[in-house]
């Protein structure tokens, strides 16, 4: 048995299928296989019909029926009818059973949901006979009636059930989206309740509390089965790693055979997305959770990695990114990556990473049936979803680009920040995206006060930190030279640059002396018309790299070439342009902060409300770059870089209460502020409790302070906290941290005059005067440097910032507000307050701010009860009331979502269901119906496919394997040539849908390449037999050899086009393309070369984005760049062939033509470096190792 008697099963079966009377086929309609989908109509009713979708388990044919597996879809046109269905079949057992019996499985069960008789040709005694082989010895009513066979959990499929409905026993929400023959989709999502932080936490994260974590992963072809595979791949994979390799290798080959796409967002649904479809269109919510991109790519760039490593030495995930970090931060590449990593205490390093408590983790760690489930490195989803949880809480220690740990270890931030990496601050503001516009929208007054404060900074030119290298734009200015260049001339070329050892050498007319410089971008251009001449080397390239610059020539990278039909009076000389490109940022060449031109930008910004509006309408940065490139990157850095949460408070109740008329604030504005990390707040609670236990029975109030300080400080504060390491008024009372119990001690610092005239921002709503915190500190007065004058706190950690009050004299709700006024003209150097204004009415509610909406009312039982011998007192002289609130990062209440207290799990097969909820508007996804568990195929996926090696290099032979004679009559839509219909070959377990006695597959090859190349020909073919169709090229299956190989004719192009009449007049009948396919397709694109006829160059004048090569110029052939989309996986080769005769149809900026010589084929070699080249110089990504795959 196996796939000689599948394939003899279906021929039968789908014979007797054409031979049932009319009652039978108006009920059974259309069944038919199309590697690897075994399909039928079941029509239940006079115009309604359901399609059941049986997928195949390919390795499993090769003996059938004993172990042979499937997975079960069921397609309808409304969702209704697709559920019904699909619970309808859910319980239904096809393994290890032949395909007759499947159906006469199938049948029954629908016929009786739908209250339809049995017709008696298609019950069991009637299907049976048609079997070659039988699995079971059962009787055929008992096969139909019986319960199924709960089988063991081994399969994929089965697996993924177990994992989903662990995840579900947890209190996770889990589900599998959609599946088709290339993959498969599983989504895992949480309450963001769930991670116990506290609410001004879940703000400062721009992290909603009544939204979903979601973790979409697209799977490909095959889910993981951690233990069977993973776990043992350091045994199993060996052979992989020649001499002095090392364990990457295997990780390397394992992500190759599981490879998985990760997308982290917040949603406001537990599924993520509102449709079914799992390609790239998806429409995603608008989601604004700051670490959503960041861990996304963690995921897809070291997740994979460290859980080998988790798994194949036993440490947690501590010691996993302790190795990444030395890996491939420290560049220590043999740490814990060989075999002696185990031997020379590597592994003893990572433990004692994992011996680190974190009390953030205290939820997470406290589950502990979850958490001896995940030790078990079984459940795949679960590792994935507290490994999420578990960044998320840490989130403060990481960069958010780079992953690393931050190595300012005295920095302490409540907000996720990226380290003083340039590389890593220039990618953030690409990765950040529109949060800067989230956070400007969401809360005006706090980006105000940002600019405000950092105005004042850059006035005083105390502006620490300052903006890195990395923060600017890069900027081209053209340059016409007052110079021309020498060309040679031969017969009607001429050329500009001679071939020397560096590169090509041009002289001048004169020389070159200050007015060119190396890496300077060259064009030569027509001396009447100023049209640039194209270079040799692509055809829509017009300039080249200068190299190196001396007095009298330049060495170019590639010369230039002109024809006598474009300069026909053989000029001697032609005239030159030039462009720079230049960085330019808010540096110095000392690297110190440029002032005048941080001045001069952030003078330019418009008012806060003003860039709102343009927010919201997605014109943001269009709208600032007009007033200057750089006032963007300055936005952008000035939002990003605060660390601080800054909340405005609005209500009432929230505020501090100066004495018996609360109200009266006069002009200032109070703000939640909170500088302290996760874990230094853990630390400062840490203290208090301690505290407490040492006074136990004594009465212990809570001791708040003021600190002030001038306004030109307050920029570096909220970013790097307070500290004491600059001296700014004098240390007369000892090192630490000044703080007074007086408002106006405190205030009269903050009001210290500035050593220049700084000013205020013109557009402020604020216009700021001073600024003070008021810090909690632990109350331990006798360990103070001193008590009195002020409280100097030398331990940094017993000081945490709660409030910030901000003197201003605007409104931000006063509808004249947006007067500008000059208010620099009311400052002088010797006083910081404004005479003469007439004060506005401050009013207590921002109504635009998101925090309206999301805020969480405080416990109203009462103040906070303060130390009665360190009272702090406002400016009125009246003692403070501190609402009662919570300022812990952690809430103090267990999330209602948490599995603490969730008993075992104890999976049930026969009660797992996972269904696919089907969707008719989802036009992108064939198999848009309810999936029914069975089996999804697993892949091996090595290099060495059609034979495995063992250590030594001997082949192993499968015994299982048997010869297989292909059937002429069977009908897998594919003609292969007919000498190879007579070649009988050995079955490989990875045919992947092709049969290898006809069809050999590459070395080079995949699962899921293959599965989505043989379902893009099958369409591409049915397309093209039926005369009707007129696609205007045509795939010749004569030459199909490989399903990774086509040969593809263009034809039929438009008569007036010049290439059709050059064809016609050299009768050439068509354009022989030949399309590639590498092993990671769709992921990366076909490659598309023209074999014959030769076509003229486009510096002869040629077009049809045809290289000299012959290989096709277009952005849709490369992976794109970050102007350019390029290539996506959702592209179909029917789209793209149409692309590629539309190319060669084009007439801009010319037409293609025939080359004199057409008959000269295209050698690979030169199309696949002509290839390389226009991508290269266009800046479009090539997938790794083409040249070694297509060119040779």
């Amino acid at each position: 048995m196996g796939r000689k008697d599948f394939i003899q099963d279906v021929k039968i079966l789908k014979e007797h299928f054409r031979g049932l009377n009319s009652k039978s086929a108006s009920l059974v309609q259309g069944f038919d296989f199309q590697d690897p989908e075994l399909s039928f109509k079941f029509a239940y009713r006079a115009g309604k019909s359901i399609t059941v979708q049986i997928f195949v388990n390919d390795s499993s044919l090769q003996s059938y029926p004993t172990k042979f597996s499937a997975f079960v879809c069921v397609d309808a046109v409304s969702e209704e009818e697709a559920n019904i269905a699909a619970k309808c079949l859910s319980n239904v057992n096809i393994e290890n059973k032949t395909v007759s019996e499947i159906v006469a499985t199938i049948i029954p069960k629908l016929c009786d949901h739908f209250r339809i008789a049995l017709p008696k040709d298609l019950s069991m005694n009637a299907l049976s006979k048609f079997s070659r082989g039988s699995s079971s010895a059962t009787s055929s009513q008992e096969k139909v009636h019986a319960k199924p066979i709960v089988p063991a959990v081994q399969t994929p499929a089965q697996f993924l059930n177990k994992d989903l409905a662990e995840l579900q026993h947890f209190r996770y929400n889990a589900e599998l989206l959609c599946a088709d023959e290339i993959g498969f989709k599983v989504v895992v999502s949480m309450p963001v309740t769930r991670l116990g932080l506290s609410f001004e936490a879940c703000e400062a994260w721009n992290l909603d509390p009544n939204r979903y974590l979601v973790c979409t992963m697209q799977f490909s072809p095959s889910y993981i089965d951690l233990q069977g595979v993973i776990a043992n791949a350091l045994q199993t994979k060996a052979y992989l790693i020649k001499e002095g390799g090392t364990y990457q290798v295997i990780k390397d080959s394992l992500k190759k055979q599981f490879p998985i796409t990760f997308t982290v967002l917040t949603s406001s649904l537990p599924r993520g997305i509102p449709s079914q479809s799992h390609h790239k269109d998806d429409t995603l919510e608008s989601d604004h959770f700051v670490l959503s991109w960041t861990l996304t790519e963690l995921l897809r760039q070291k997740f994979f990695d460290m859980l080998c490593d988790r798994m194949w030495f036993g440490i947690g995930w501590s010691g996993a990114e302790y190795a990444d970090l030395r890996r491939n931060k420290e560049l220590e590449m043999d740490f814990l990556n060989t075999e002696q990593s185990i031997y020379n205490g590597q592994i003893d390093e990572c433990l004692i990473k994992d011996e680190v408590h974190h009390g953030v983790l205290c939820y997470l760690e406290s589950e502990d049936i979850e958490v001896s489930t995940a030790r078990t490195n079984r459940n795949f989803l679960l590792l994935v979803l507290r490994f999420l949880r578990r960044r998320i809480l840490l989130s403060t220690q990481y960069c958010l680009t780079c992953h690393y740990p931050h190595m300012e270890s005295s920095v302490s931030s409540i907000r996720p920040f990226v380290c003083g990496s340039a590389l890593c601050q220039h990618q953030a503001l690409v990765g950040l995206g529109n949060l800067f516009e989230a956070v400007l929208v969401n809360s005006p007054v706090v980006v105000d006060l940002l600019i405000s404060l950092c105005y004042v900074a850059i006035g005083a030119q105390n502006l620490s930190p300052h903006p890195s290298k990395a923060i600017g734009v890069t900027t081209t200015t053209k340059y016409e030279i007052q110079n021309s260049l020498v060309v040679d001339w031969d017969n009607d070329i001429g050329t500009v640059g001679t071939r020397t050892e560096r590169g090509y050498t041009v002289y001048g007319w004169k020389g070159f002396d200050g007015q060119v410089l190396a890496n300077d971008m060259l064009e030569v251009f027509h001396p009447e018309t100023g049209v640039s001449f194209p270079v040799n080397r692509c055809s829509h390239t017009t300039s080249v790299r200068v190299l190196e610059v001396s007095a009298n020539t330049l060495i170019i990278d590639f010369p230039i070439t002109v024809s006598t039909t474009v300069v026909p009076n053989r000029h001697v000389y032609l005239p030159f342009r030039v462009y720079r490109r230049s960085e330019k940022n808010f540096l110095n060449d000392n690297d110190t902060p440029n002032y005048q031109l941080l001045n001069t930008i952030i003078d330019k910004l418009p008012s806060v409300n003003t860039m709102v509006q343009y927010a919201k309408k997605k014109i943001l940065k269009a709208e600032l770059d007009k007033l200057e490139p750089l006032c963007f990157p300055l936005l952008s850095w000035i939002i990003s870089s605060n660390r601080t949460h800054l909340r405005l408070l609005e209500s009432e109740d929230e505020k501090v209460q100066f004495g018996e008329n609360g109200a009266n604030y006069g002009n200032w504005k109070q703000f939640i502020m909170i500088m302290s990390s996760p874990e230094k707040e853990e630390t400062f609670q840490r203290e208090k409790e301690k505290l407490k236990n040492e006074r136990r029975g004594q009465a212990l109030g809570e001791l708040f302070a003021f600190h002030g300080s001038p306004l030109q400080n307050w920029h570096s504060i909220i970013r790097t906290s307070l500290n004491w390491k600059k001296i700014v008024h004098g240390r007369a009372y000892g090192d630490g941290v000044y703080h007074s119990l007086q408002a106006q001690t405190s205030s009269s610092y903050a009001g210290a005059y500035y050593r220049y005239d700084a000013g205020v921002w013109k557009n402020s709503m604020l216009v700021v005067q001073k600024c003070m915190a008021l810090s909690e500190i632990v109350n331990r007065p006798t360990q103070f440097t001193s008590t009195s004058p002020h409280l100097v706190v030398k331990d940094e950690s017993w000081i945490t910032t709660r409030y910030l009050f901000v003197e201003c004299l605007r409104d931000p709700l006063d509808p004249t507000n947006e007067e500008e006024e000059d208010w620099s003209n009311n400052y002088n150097n010797n006083n910081n307050y404004i005479q003469n204004i007439n004060m506005p009415t401050l009013t207590s509610s921002l109504t635009n701010s998101l925090t309206s909406v999301l805020r969480r009312p405080r416990d109203n039982s009462g103040f906070i009860n303060l130390d009665n011998t360190f009272y702090p007192v406002w400016l009125n002289n009246h003692p403070l009331q501190i609402p009662i609130r919570d300022f812990s990062i952690i809430n103090n209440d267990i999330p209602d979502e948490s599995s603490i207290g969730v008993g075992q799990f104890h999976y049930d097969p026969s009660d797992s269901q996972i269904l696919v909820k089907g969707s008719s508007s989802s036009s992108s996804f064939n198999n848009n119906g309810s999936t029914i568990f069975d089996t999804i195929d697993e892949d091996t996926m090595d290099e060495d496919e059609d034979a495995e090696e063992d250590i030594d290099g001997n082949d192993i032979e499968d015994d299982e394997e048997e010869e297989f004679e292909y059937d002429d009559n069977f009908d897998d839509g594919f003609e292969f040539k007919d000498t190879e219909k007579n070649h009988e070959e050995e079955i490989d377990d990875e045919d992947d849908g092709i049969d290898l006695t006809l069809l050999p597959i590459p070395a080079e090859s995949s699962k899921g390449a293959t599965q989505r190349i043989c379902k893009e020909l099958r369409t591409i073919i049915s397309r093209q037999s039926d005369p009707s169709n007129d696609l205007g090229f045509f795939v010749d299956t004569n030459r199909l050899q490989s399903v990774y190989q086509w040969v593809v004719q263009l034809n039929n192009f438009d008569s007036n086009l010049p290439l059709a009449q050059d064809m016609a007049r050299n009768r050439v009948n068509s354009i022989d393309l030949e399309v590639r396919f590498a092993p990671d397709y769709p992921f990366v694109p076909p490659y598309v070369r023209v074999i014959r006829p030769r076509l003229l160059r486009f510096m002869d004048g040629g077009g049809g984005h045809v290289t000299a090569g012959g290989s096709l110029c277009m952005d849709l052939l490369t992976l794109g760049n970050e102007r350019e989309r390029g290539w996506s996986s959702v592209y179909t080769m029917e789209a793209v062939l149409l692309q590629v005769k539309m190319a060669l149809s084009s007439l801009d900026p010319k037409p293609a033509r025939l080359d004199r010589n057409w008959n000269c084929e295209y050698s690979p070699s030169e199309a696949i470096d002509a290839y390389i080249r226009v991508a290269n110089q266009h800046g479009w990504a090539v997938p790794q190792g083409w040249s070694s795959l297509f060119g040779r």
